[in-house]
């Protein structure tokens, strides 16, 4: 009897083991998965780009640096017609000249032909506008600005050092050229420029290339030390060459 007990007490332990371990076992059979985790949002960080917008380009007609209008020079320092310059308005801090005198538009072959800057007198500055950095046209339009200085100094004044061409009143200096012939340039008269004045004009004469019956030919006076050939004003071609003369500067 103590026997059987002990048997029948062992198959019950046995049974019951078995019966918890399928009870535990049975969720883990039944369970279904468990559903990814949602996504989260992508929030974009790029900021869309605008459309590039393209700037107008000023073009060669008679609005472009026309009289009255005021520019600025973008190259500081520069003078005469290698200077660029673009227009602003007048009243802007940023104003350096006034055009003082605009030629017209010519297109074609009339704008092939040499054509001077035709400056009144204290034109700071001659603009070639088919030259001028701002331009966007052809070679077959030409035009030209002429430009004074809204505030001191003023080169293109006599004695001031540059302005278009040599008039009476300027001072230059002797030049030593590449093949050796001797020329002259513009200085300022108060010793304030890059060089000395060595000479001043004092009397100008147009030199007949073919002398008229009866004309009088032209000299300097006695007073006078040099004498030299003004060059031509930009873009025009001088058929009878400009002379000056010039004492020595004390």
């Amino acid at each position: 009897m103590p026997r059987t007990l002990l048997r029948t007490a062992g198959t019950g332990l046995a049974l019951l083991t078995a019966g918890l371990l399928l009870v535990g076992c049975e969720p883990a059979k039944n369970a279904k998965a468990a559903p990814p985790p949602s996504p989260s949002p992508t929030v974009s960080t790029t900021t869309p780009t605008p459309a590039a917008s393209t700037p107008s380009t000023p073009q060669l007609d008679d609005s472009y640096f026309a009289e009255g209008k005021c520019a600025r020079a973008l190259n500081p320092g520069g003078s005469g017609t290698t200077s660029h310059y673009e227009m602003v308005p007048c009243d802007s801090p940023n104003a350096e000249a006034k055009v003082t005198k605009r030629s017209g538009t010519l297109t074609g072959v009339a704008a092939a032909l040499p054509h001077g800057a035709d400056c009144p007198d204290g034109t700071d500055v001659a603009l070639d506008l088919t030259q001028n950095a701002l331009t966007n046209v052809a070679r077959n339009k030409s035009a030209w600005a002429c430009l004074r200085n809204l505030h001191d100094p003023h080169p293109g004044d006599p004695g001031g050092g540059g302005g278009v061409g040599i008039v009476v009143g300027d001072c230059v200096y002797a030049v030593k050229s590449a093949s050796g012939s001797d020329s002259v340039a513009e200085t300022r008269c108060d010793g304030k420029g890059d060089h000395k004045p060595e000479y001043k004009v004092d009397k100008e004469y147009v030199k007949q290339t073919v002398s008229l019956k009866g004309s009088t030919e032209h000299t300097c006076p006695e007073e006078a030390t040099v004498s030299f050939t003004i060059p031509a004003p930009p873009g025009t071609l001088a058929m009878n060459p400009t002379i000056a003369c010039a004492e020595p500067v004390d």
